[in-house]
């Protein structure tokens, strides 16, 4: 039996195959070595003569006339699919012969070098990939060939955050600011960065931009505002952005997006005024406050509100008017459609986000300016693909926004007050 594959050409025979049958029943895994060791040492060959073949043309070029063959150098190739195989480069004398096959002093077919570059920022540091190169691609890479690697899919990964906006009918805005740590002249440093994630018309999330800055700095958003606008994001198709308290950021989001409104953020908001709570009544602040954030329409949180602070008096005269002086903002997710209410309602999602990037950065040994840019995009472009869809508006998105998630915040915030 033949079978024809482009160059390579295989002949099984009828007792050939009969044994290698029998030799999967004893040891199926023996049984695949000895198969894929007879594959590789195919491939090897027929490499071997297409290098052989190179090298005979470029001796047959008028200005190698006076030059020769002079053996060949052997060594080991990983090749996508296949493993390791050995070839035998060919040299000639003068050795101006350079292989446009294996190009000089390259180890692994460039498609591995995309795959290693696509592990190691899915979160495989470069000592982990150096490691296990060996077992899984049959060759050892120095943690210098694995950083190398990156600058294959730098660009792709980079254009993404800075990707045109003018075909996405996006309605919605989460705003959030986050630092990561980078390594710079043998220290560690933060690096703040400003994160802007969107809701689309098919209420489908998007991470929109990555950019430096401090949350703090009402003129850093500005910036981030602006770039987003020279992308092509509609300013006028906004309808709310969704935030923590930072002074002066509402206001400058209403001056950018002027059919928008703000919604601050509950979680946020629920940790402050329980800062501010006595500690004999803070579970019963904290009980009515849920009532007010959970209720069935504006009106009824409105009530609620009324309630808690009647129920509360002067005894929590504070946590109360840290609530009141935002009430309007902490209840505008009333005015989107109910299964929009949970999503808008608080800055997980943002922070979910945040804290996805903040995991896939610690497993880095050590992260320049330039590789966590890379390792940012191409997260973003992982939690992209996840995002298509999975829509903020059905059931299954509220795991990001539980009532669990916030009474671990809740609690967290207590015991830093005990």
């Amino acid at each position: 039996m033949q079978l024809q594959m482009g160059i390579i050409k295989i002949e099984v025979s009828l007792p050939e195959a009969t044994r290698a049958i029998e030799e999967f029943r004893r040891n199926r895994v023996k049984a695949f070595e000895n198969i894929a060791i007879e594959v590789r040492g195919a491939v090897s060959g027929a490499i071997n003569q297409l290098l052989q073949t190179e090298m005979t043309l470029f001796l047959g070029r008028p200005d190698q006339e006076r030059n020769k063959r002079n053996g060949y150098q052997e060594r080991e190739y990983a090749l996508k699919g296949i493993g390791a195989v050995r070839i035998r480069m060919p040299v000639d004398r003068r050795r101006e012969f350079k292989s446009e096959i294996i190009r000089p002093n390259e180890q692994i077919d460039p498609r591995l070098k995309e795959d290693m570059a696509v592990l190691h920022m899915a979160g495989l540091s470069k000592r982990t990939l150096a490691m296990i190169s060996k077992r899984v691609l049959g060759v050892e890479l120095s943690r210098e060939s694995v950083s190398n690697s990156l600058d294959l899919i730098k660009p792709k990964a980079l254009s993404f955050l800075e990707r045109d906006l003018s075909d996405r009918k996006l309605w919605a805005l989460y705003i959030d600011g986050t630092n990561f740590k980078i390594q710079r002249r043998g220290s560690t440093e933060r690096e703040p960065s400003l994160v802007v994630l969107g809701i689309d018309a098919k209420n489908s999330l998007s991470l929109l931009a990555i950019e430096p800055g401090t949350k703090d700095n009402v003129e850093a958003w500005r910036s981030v505002f602006a770039s987003l606008s020279r992308r092509g994001l509609d300013l006028q198709a906004i309808r709310i952005g969704v935030m923590d308290g930072l002074p002066g950021l509402e206001n400058l989001f209403r001056e950018t997006f002027p059919n928008a409104i703000t919604q601050r953020c509950w979680v946020h908001a629920l940790r402050n005024a329980l800062a501010k709570a006595p500690h004999r009544s803070r579970e019963v602040f904290k009980r009515l406050a849920q009532r007010v954030m959970y209720a069935s329409s504006a009106n009824a949180a409105k009530q609620a509100f009324q309630e808690l602070k009647a129920t509360m008096g002067g005894d929590g005269e504070r946590a109360v008017h840290c609530l009141e002086k935002d009430l309007d903002s902490l209840l505008a997710h009333y005015q989107f459609e109910k299964p929009l209410w949970r999503a808008l309602k608080t800055t997980n999602p943002i922070e979910r986000v945040n804290r996805e990037l903040k995991r896939r950065t610690k497993s880095m040994d050590t992260l320049g300016e330039s590789t966590l840019n890379v390792l940012l995009a191409f997260t973003a472009l992982r939690l992209e693909y996840g995002w298509a869809t999975t829509r903020v508006d059905l059931e299954r998105f509220e795991h990001l926004v539980s009532v669990q998630r916030i009474n671990q915040i809740e609690q967290a915030a207590g015991d830093l007050l005990h």
